[in-house]
């Protein structure tokens, strides 16, 4: 008689908690109350300690994260940037610095008080170890001025000379003890480091793991035999993470959301977190990592897979969607049409448009949690077909019809929304805009007339890219300012509307295959290799329900959506698997609020009798 293993491949087990994933990733967490860059860090992932830094003055601000939010601790007796931090979230050591750099103080969950004096005193230096047992690694010495390889250690009052580093660097990252240390990267102009050193308590050795990209200023974390690095510069931002075993540094698939330089990194090399940084501008994003691989403490989910939690006491099972899918969800509070959005299937937001029946432009914000929607701020001006992106605590508003055509920037913290940089062109009809607000991208549009404009959002400044090959509007966007797709949208100089679907590089449009039907007011998530596009009204034709995926190469039919979408919100570019979009019309404004799950992905159901 066939068993369950015979067929499966793996026994029914039993067990106190559901699998895991076996991937890494880095996912969004609370934004930090002060954005600002080269600060001090020290803690976990859910104990975190974030000091000082460039706030545009220097910052004396400390904040602790609690894994979900920041809030404010006690300040710094000297602000303070290029500084290096190491400990914990209630015993922190804050060292070195501008415009201290002999400086230290030490934090004991609410105050900080002054500590023992570095000699010769250190900015753009490393740190490593706990508040009674640091090192101070490396950097700048500002009284010569000289890069130093120096390293100091620090018993929780003095500070005493170590041994110095074999390759003398500043900007470098460090993780571990005081007798198991380890540096890696670093800047020496015109050196950019992909060199990794490891300290014994006395001296430091080359290891032969070095750098897939060589980098500076980026964060670091985890101990001599398991760390992480992420972010940087190479000269250009990167997001780019990867791991080291104690001689291999590997490149993860996962890089940060938000690429930036000058961040502060704690935590493990399976749990980090990274904040702040520069762009520019100032950064006060926070993303969390978890790699579950490398441990031995979890069960990974196999296809399958049948189990009983036995903390839940419920049988379950690992399914996958073998072909993707759209769920219907909570409905928005009111009908809305010309709706802008952005965020994720678990956090989206939807926010202005047009109510037909009151004949209103509207300046509400709705946030969703991944099953009901909820009233956030309020905008500062009421409008519709607006460019819409970022996330719900991140979002960006641009242009768009209100009782006149405007070229408004706004931007969303995730409870009020503020005035940013004017658009350079007044739009009263929707362009394509996609990425997150410090890294957006604004495609084409209606001033009136069509144009064939795209610019880059920094945060702080729009500045032009390369133009379309032709004029457009109500067209779709996705991806990122050197991944971005459009699909779609109207130029009156080629009815009936356009089919084309294009990609930039960040210099470069380059035409792809055809979309099956050319459509205005549609919407897509992913990027240009990889996304979903949906909905979308054609030329003299009905609102459609259908869908396409798109594989870098060619598209093919996706599933249908069960109510038909047009000049709807969409949440999540960057991923086939967890798009969601609400509101819009058919021909009247919609509450409808729909979820697509791609094919592939791994869901736990609990096994009923029914």
């Amino acid at each position: 008689m066939a068993t369950y293993k015979g067929i499966q491949g793996f026994t029914i087990q039993n067990l106190s908690q559901d699998p895991v994933p076996t991937v890494s990733g880095w996912s969004a967490g609370g934004n930090l109350s002060t954005a600002r860059t080269y600060l001090g860090g020290a803690g976990t992932q859910t104990a975190t300690l974030a000091f000082g830094g460039d706030a545009a003055p220097n910052s004396n601000a400390t904040e602790e994260y609690d894994g979900s939010s920041w809030s404010g601790g006690g300040n710094l007796a000297t602000a303070r940037e290029l500084l290096a931090g190491c400990g914990t979230q209630t015993a922190g050591l804050a060292i070195g610095g501008q415009p201290t750099p002999t400086g230290t103080e030490e934090y004991d969950g609410s105050a900080w008080t002054a500590g023992g004096s570095l000699s010769p005193g250190k900015t753009q230096l490393a740190a490593a170890g706990l508040q009674t047992a640091a090192l101070a690694i490396a950097g700048s010495d500002p009284a010569v001025p000289a890069i130093t390889g120096q390293t100091q250690e620090y018993d929780g009052a003095t500070w005493t000379v170590g041994g110095s580093l074999l390759t003398a660097r500043r900007l470098l990252a460090g993780a571990g003890t005081q007798t198991a240390g380890l540096v890696f990267g670093g800047y020496n102009p015109p050196t950019i480091y992909d060199a990794t050193e490891e300290y014994n308590g006395t001296s430091w050795t080359t290891s032969p793991g070095t750098f897939n990209t060589a980098r500076y200023w980026m964060g670091g974390c985890g101990i001599q035999t398991a760390a992480l690095a992420f972010g940087g510069t190479t000269g250009s931002l990167t997001g780019a993470t990867e791991s080291y075993d104690g001689s291999t540094w590997t490149t993860s698939p996962a890089s940060l959301s938000v690429a930036r330089y000058g961040l502060g990194g704690e935590g493990t090399q399976t749990s980090a977190i990274a904040f702040g940084g520069l762009i520019p501008p100032f950064s006060n994003s926070t993303e969390e990592y978890v790699n579950y691989s490398p441990t031995t403490d979890y069960n990974f989910q196999n296809e399958g897979q049948v189990w009983y939690n036995n903390t839940e006491n419920v049988w379950k099972v690992q399914d996958a969607t073998t072909t993707g899918a759209w769920a219907t969800s909570g409905n928005l509070p009111t009908g809305i049409s010309e709706i802008g959005g952005g965020g994720t299937k678990e956090a989206g937001l939807a926010f202005g448009g047009y109510a037909p029946g009151t004949a209103t432009y509207q300046n509400a914000t709705y946030e969703y949690n991944g099953s009901s929607w909820a009233s956030g701020g309020t905008m500062i001006v009421a409008k519709s077909n607006l460019g819409a992106s970022g996330s719900q605590t991140s979002a960006l508003s641009v242009g768009g019809q209100g009782y006149s055509p405007n070229n408004t920037t706004d931007e969303y913290d995730g409870a009020t929304w503020t005035a940013g940089t004017n658009y350079p062109t007044t739009l009263s009809s929707n362009a394509g805009l996609t990425g997150p607000i410090t890294a957006a991208i604004m495609i084409g549009g209606a001033v009136p007339p069509y144009t064939s404009a795209v610019n880059d959002y920094d945060g702080t400044t729009w500045t032009a890219e390369t133009a379309l090959p032709s004029a457009r509007d109500r067209n779709a966007a996705t991806g990122t300012q050197t991944t971005a797709m459009t699909v779609g949208g109207r130029d009156p100089s080629a009815p009936p509307y356009l089919n084309v679907a294009q990609a930039y590089d960040g210099t470069t449009w380059t035409n792809l295959t055809n979309y099956p039907t050319g459509l205005i007011n549609i919407q897509s998530s992913g990027n240009s290799s990889d996304n979903i596009t949906w909905g979308g009204t054609g030329y003299g034709t009905p609102t459609t329900t259908a869908s396409n995926l798109w594989d870098g190469s060619a598209w093919t039919a996706g599933a249908s959506t069960s109510v038909a979408f047009n000049q709807s919100a969409r949440g999540n570019v960057g991923s086939t698997s967890t798009s969601t979009f609400s509101g819009g019309s058919n021909p009247g404004p919609l509450v409808a609020t729909e979820e697509y799950t791609g094919p592939g992905v791994l869901t736990t159901k609990t096994i009923t009798t029914s």
